[in-house]
């Protein structure tokens, strides 16, 4: 923890990641009860109010929703489907890349096939399709099908983490022990592979925030009138022109927590290693 902390100080880039993210966690908490405004409510007499104006920090949209009010809220949402997706993908990926590179052979052959098939899809198009036909979505449907699509990348990480490790001495000296297989894989291998692990996770966050911002703004993610970063740009891009401040804070809301989650993540994967 020391060590993290005293690289953590040697890279103002890491820093300024973190401080961003801690910063939209802190609003996903705690922001709705500080703004003035719920994110449905109407004010019909301050229509395309321009920002600072009319006690809007951030103006208000064409049906006089006050655009501030609305990425806050959106923060919550686009967080909590971003980590659970995250999580979701990576616990799956974990289990299916250890059982695969752990026993070989055929068992490898059969979800390495899978997991080609599903990764040969583009995991925006392979969402598309299921939400498409599945209608509305919802947080948990829109948070299993993301999953399914980020699984595969996830799976091989965690596979190569594990080949690397399944033959070193502790694990031969488990076996011997007559460990069980569940036992070797996850309570011998997988604290010895978590640094690759946490790296794919905090990564898998960051994509699945633009994947979910860009469902929203195609129009099949959450629907209205679910507060969506995504889709507040969609909602608003034909009025670009007159009141550009209803696309671009929204758009800089996703820009800003991309970029911070990314910068944590480099600094990450640098950390790893520098330990390995």
């Amino acid at each position: 923890m020391n060590t993290f902390y005293l690289q953590l100080k040697k890279s103002p880039l890491a820093i300024i990641g973190l401080s961003i993210l801690l910063l939209w966690i802190f609003a996903a908490l705690f922001g709705p009860s500080l703004v003035s405004y719920t994110y449905t409510e109407m004010d019909m007499h301050n229509q395309l109010v321009s920002p600072g104006e009319q006690g809007h920090l951030l103006g208000t949209d064409a049906l006089g929703r006050d655009v501030f009010s609305r990425i806050i809220y959106g923060s919550r949402t686009i967080l909590t489907v971003a980590l659970l997706t995250s999580l979701l993908s990576s616990f799956a990926g974990i289990i299916i890349g250890f059982i695969a590179g752990y026993f070989g052979g055929l068992v490898d052959t059969f979800f390495l096939r899978i997991m080609d098939i599903l990764m040969a899809i583009p995991p925006l198009v392979l969402s598309m399709v299921v939400l498409g036909i599945l209608g509305n979505s919802t947080i948990l449907s829109l948070t299993i099908i993301v999953s399914i699509a980020y699984t595969p990348a996830t799976a091989r990480v965690a596979r190569g983490a594990l080949l690397t490790c399944k033959n070193t001495e502790y694990v031969d000296a488990a076996r011997i022990r007559g460990e069980s297989n569940i036992f070797i894989m996850f309570v011998e291998i997988l604290p010895n592979t978590i640094g690759p692990v946490i790296v794919e996770i905090t990564a898998r966050f960051a994509y699945s925030i633009m994947m979910i911002a860009s469902l929203g703004f195609l129009g099949v993610g959450l629907q209205p009138p679910t507060p969506d970063w995504g889709m507040m740009v969609i909602e608003n891009k034909s009025i670009i022109r007159s009141a550009p401040w209803t696309v671009v804070y929204p758009s800089l809301a996703i820009a800003s927590l991309v970029i911070a989650i990314s910068l944590f993540s480099d600094f990450l994967s640098k950390v790893m290693i520098n330990e390995n």
